[in-house]
């Protein structure tokens, strides 16, 4: 008969409560951070000048998948990306981004494409964007987080982005940009799985 007060080391729980520093909340959530595919993204981040394989391969890694098959996004990827290599490598290349005049040239592209792009550019400075950061955020400055999985316009994604979520990471001004990414990802995905709204710290 088997014994059911035996402990098991795979039998965990969650156990959430205020974090006392961001280094805290950094290093919990990373370990529930999953995206897939990391190496994709870690070796062609890592290019000093661009190429439009690295491009492609960046995209490829944030959607989640391979864009072959999906018509649309890939012939998007090479006009509005890819061909811009050029212009990419120089944002790139110079000590700062002009982000009116980054936002001017790549007004064509969806809030969350261009934010990624903007990322990649400059991955130490600027921050990933999608719902599940949003939510974190939300959450985190005691804001109605329940609905953000609803549809949210491209504007109203860049404003939050450049006038709320952006300058809260840079007050934050932790050394590892993607670490903290994760965490807020992870943070985030975990919000939206506890889509009922109730006092997390009970």
């Amino acid at each position: 008969m088997t014994n059911r007060k035996k402990k098991s080391r795979n039998l965990v729980l969650l156990s959430v409560k205020p974090a006392k520093t961001v280094e805290e909340f950094v290093d919990h959530w990373r370990a529930y951070y999953q995206y897939g595919d990391s190496e994709r993204y870690s070796l062609n981040i890592k290019a000093r000048k661009f190429t439009p394989t690295n491009l492609r391969e960046l995209y490829r890694w944030k959607n989640g998948m391979t864009l072959e098959g999906s018509g649309t996004k890939e012939k998007s990827l090479e006009k509005k990306i890819a061909s811009k290599t050029r212009k990419i490598n120089q944002f790139k290349l110079a000590k700062r981004v002009d982000q009116d005049t980054f936002n001017n040239e790549f007004a064509n592209i969806s809030a969350v494409w261009r934010i990624f792009l903007l990322h990649i550019i400059k991955p130490r400075v600027y921050p990933m964007y999608d719902q599940h950061v949003h939510r974190a955020y939300l959450f985190i400055h005691g804001k109605d987080w329940s609905g953000i999985h609803n549809k949210i316009s491209n504007e109203k994604k860049l404003q939050f982005y450049f006038e709320h979520y952006y300058p809260f990471v840079k007050q934050l001004n932790y050394s590892n940009l993607k670490s903290l990414d994760e965490a807020l990802f992870a943070f985030g995905q975990y919000l939206n799985i506890k889509k009922q709204g109730v006092n997390l710290w009970k």
